[in-house]
């Protein structure tokens, strides 16, 4: 009983202040049960040493969108991600990231959702393009005693920022993520509050942060080239909440200036457990193509 009360008290103060999703500054609007979407400034310390929004913070930002989108759906029972996918074709350089997602599919057990990215630019004439697509199947969880109860089904908005919140250092320096041997895609990331989602369990959107890094260090060593990931897929497989969390990676696919790697996310202090499986694709940006001389 004891156990319930405390997960209850957690969730009614997630996430901490000092946050993942508080400082991404993201806010969240229902549309209804079955659509939402998300707003996220575009700042600096969001890029990939090439300049632009790392796709691992797209990913990070679908996982939360496509998740608000379902806890409406299911409300009052609750949700966890099975798996996760995303493809870009334009990169995020400057703006804000909105993201819209609605309902695909809702099974009894369970759905899939879309999420289609836009960035709209600095100023207020600017129109809205599309910059890449996602996609989640979130599986439903029949509400129990020790449910977190934080969400409220009759709420139509929701702002992680506060005034304390945003990054002044790279995101995936706040976050802790070390690369260990680029070269083996090895990543390594202690286990803290900053990256922790409701169970007390690392966030479905830092599985991508590690996905991402893993594989395009990887893609990197392999062709000597400054290739950045441009499409996730995720399989989320067990929860990791002990740490160090660590991942190891392998190429499937050389084709010249596009590689595809294997990466494993596995939990280091509880007895190497695997959590999650990701396919990344890294390629040349189109930004780095338009900056190399004729």
């Amino acid at each position: 009983m004891k156990g319930q009360e405390d997960n209850m008290n957690n969730a009614l103060t997630y996430p901490p202040q000092h946050h993942i999703l508080r400082d991404l500054q993201i806010s969240i609007k229902f549309h209804g049960k079955s659509r939402s979407t998300v707003e996220a400034p575009i700042v600096p310390a969001l890029f990939t040493d090439q300049g632009a929004v790392q796709v691992g913070v797209l990913a990070t930002l679908v996982d939360v969108l496509c998740g608000s989108v379902a806890l409406k759906a299911v409300y009052p029972d609750w949700v966890a991600s099975a798996d996760l996918s995303i493809c870009t074709a334009k990169r995020a350089t400057s703006g804000m990231l909105n993201l819209a997602g609605s309902v695909l599919r809702s099974g009894s057990n369970t759905l899939v959702i879309e999420a289609t990215i836009y960035r709209i630019g600095d100023d207020l004439d600017d129109s809205m393009e599309t910059i890449g697509s996602g996609f989640m199947t979130i599986v439903r969880l029949p509400r129990r005693g020790d449910t977190p109860k934080f969400y409220e089904g009759s709420i139509d908005s929701m702002v992680f920022a506060t005034q304390d919140s945003g990054l002044s250092r790279s995101l995936l320096d706040e976050v802790g993520i070390e690369t260990i041997d680029g070269a083996a895609g090895v990543i390594e990331l202690s286990s803290c509050d900053y990256i922790r989602n409701s169970f007390g369990a690392l966030h479905g959107g830092v599985f991508a942060l590690l996905i991402d890094r893993a594989g395009q260090e990887l893609a990197r060593a392999s062709t000597g080239m400054p290739l950045v990931t441009q499409d996730l897929n995720i399989y989320y497989l067990s929860q990791g909440k002990v740490g160090p969390f660590i991942t190891n990676a392998t190429v499937i696919r050389n084709a010249s200036d596009t590689i595809i790697t294997r990466v494993e996310v596995r939990d280091s202090g509880a007895n190497n457990r695997l959590l999650a499986i990701g396919l990344n694709t890294a390629a040349l940006d189109s930004i780095v193509q338009e900056k190399e001389p004729n």
